[in-house]
């Protein structure tokens, strides 16, 4: 890909300052259009060091808006953001609807300094990470409308050993403690077949990449920011598709109906249960906390099947230090400007943390497919892009625990009923609570097919037989034992 490219082009300096003077002006438009629009904008700059990204940026940034764009660096990750699951950064650096995120070096530069680093323990968890992954993270934001512009500045061997000399003698010693990227000098022909299989692998029509001869930085800079105004400007104007098909017909499975809920467990036996796994509970955090193990646990289930009991007995054994638990209700006016998973990868717990979540993103494929919140093709797609996040975070170490807790329709109107009567109880009965059992019927069908779509191997749903809540409560507790003591044999 990059032998076609043209790396003799030159343009005269007054040449481009007359581009440039209409240049910019539509680079700034371009940007208020995105923000009317609500576009969010991702802009992605790799290629070879020295390949003078600073100034491109720099040149760009005196035509926009500063409150409307920030730019981002992996070079200098720290040490604690590398050992988190490798997207993590990007998660929590997503632009918000109509703003810009510009990456001076992305993701695309970690799984290189990582996969040329495997001897140093800050990048061996983020080995695994592949351009499939890449791919998929890629598409998982374009197809929520996510615009992505990726360039790569290609030199030829002879001008990067000038740039680089140039950098070092203009920018002094410090200068590669300031910006220590990798190095290809003297490499230059093995970094050129790594680059091209990276480019291969990852030029999507999602997310194409755009080759750019960067010797003559003045060519480079018009190409590149035309493009990004001519990108800006079809996006917006581009009109929405009528139709957008669904990727599957919704599917009918049949896991619950199997499920008798009605076990039975006196409060003696309970009692007794509890008080042996909670003081195992409380050892294995500690354990947990030393080997640096992340947990994640999820509970999901049927109105008033006693999600908050079996949190609050599970809790109770834990090191308050350790743990957070995170109520998930409706994304807020924040959250609503992100993806939908935005706001799960910003509340990963640190290394031997525990995190909680009541309710989770299950809800993409059940209230939000219920309720008509997500379209179509938005919650169809949700179960494959589920189970990447999962499938990420469990390569990375996370011990992670799904329950769904089930309880049969007639103990829900027990319950129901109880705290209707309870004045100490009505507070947890809501009209919404009467309505959702109204449609009991969507409901299940779309929990079988949650169940069944994203059971796997690193991730798997425990269903809790719950209209006796002492056994529930004592399932949750045994399961996450069973896999704080499977995760620390692992390990």
């Amino acid at each position: 890909m990059l032998e076609r490219l043209d790396l003799k082009r030159k343009i005269s300096k007054d040449d481009y300052n007359k581009v440039m003077d209409t240049l910019g002006e539509r680079l700034g438009k371009a940007q208020r259009m995105a923000r009317d629009a609500k576009k969010p904008i991702i802009i992605v700059f790799e290629g070879w060091r020295g390949a003078r990204r600073s100034a491109i940026i720099n040149t760009m940034m005196q035509e926009m808006d500063a409150r409307g764009f920030n730019v981002y660096s992996t070079v200098l990750l720290t040490d604690e953001e590398k050992k988190q699951p490798f997207f993590t950064f990007y998660w929590k650096h997503l632009p918000a609807l109509g703003h810009i995120a510009v990456y001076h070096r992305s993701w695309y530069y970690s799984k290189l300094a990582h996969s040329r680093n495997e001897d140093d323990v800050q990048y061996n968890c983020s080995r695994h990470v592949s351009y499939d992954r890449i791919n998929k993270f890629e598409k998982m934001l374009t197809d929520d409308g996510y615009i992505i512009l990726k360039y790569f500045l290609h030199l030829s061997e002879e001008q990067q050993k000038e740039n680089v000399e140039k950098n070092a003698k203009t920018l002094g010693k410090a200068w590669r403690d300031v910006s220590p990227a990798l190095d290809e000098s003297g490499h230059y022909e093995e970094y050129l077949d790594i680059y091209e299989k990276m480019l291969e692998s990852t030029d999507k029509a999602n997310a194409p990449w755009h080759l750019i001869a960067a010797d003559d930085r003045r060519s480079a800079e018009i190409e590149i920011i035309t493009s990004i105004v001519e990108s800006v400007e079809h996006a917006v104007d581009a009109p929405a598709p009528a139709n957008v098909p669904s990727i599957r017909p919704a599917a009918q499975y049949d896991v619950l109906s199997k499920i008798d809920a009605s076990v039975e467990l006196s409060k003696e036996e309970y009692k007794k249960d509890l008080d042996k796994y909670q003081k195992r509970l409380r050892q294995l955090q500690i354990d947990m906390f030393k080997a640096r193990i992340p947990t994640v646990i999820a509970f999901e289930g049927w109105d008033a099947a006693g999600k908050g009991g079996s949190i609050r007995r599970l809790t109770a054994a834990l090191d308050p230090l350790g743990f957070a638990v995170h109520p998930v209700a409706a994304p807020n006016v924040v959250e609503r400007q992100f993806h939908y998973l935005w706001r799960f990868w910003m509340n990963l717990p640190a290394p031997g943390g525990v995190a909680i979540f009541d309710r989770s993103w299950y809800g993409r494929v059940m209230v939000e497919r219920i309720e008509g919140f997500a379209k179509d093709y938005e919650w169809q797609r949700a179960y494959d892009e589920i189970k990447e996040m999962e499938a990420q975070w469990a390569e990375h170490g996370f011990a992670i625990a799904k329950f769904w807790l089930q309880i049969d329709k007639e103990e829900q109107m027990r319950r129901f009923t109880a705290r209707q009567n309870d004045p100490m109880k009505q507070w947890k009965i809501t009209d919404e609570d009467w309505r959702n059992r109204e449609k009991w019927d969507a409901y299940e069908t779309a929990i079988n097919e949650m169940l069944v779509r994203t059971d796997t191997s690193y991730a798997p749903w425990t269903i809790v037989k719950g209209n006796n809540k002492y056994y529930a409560r004592l399932t949750v507790l045994k399961t996450v034992v069973d896999l704080f003591e499977k995760m620390l044999a692992k390990k």
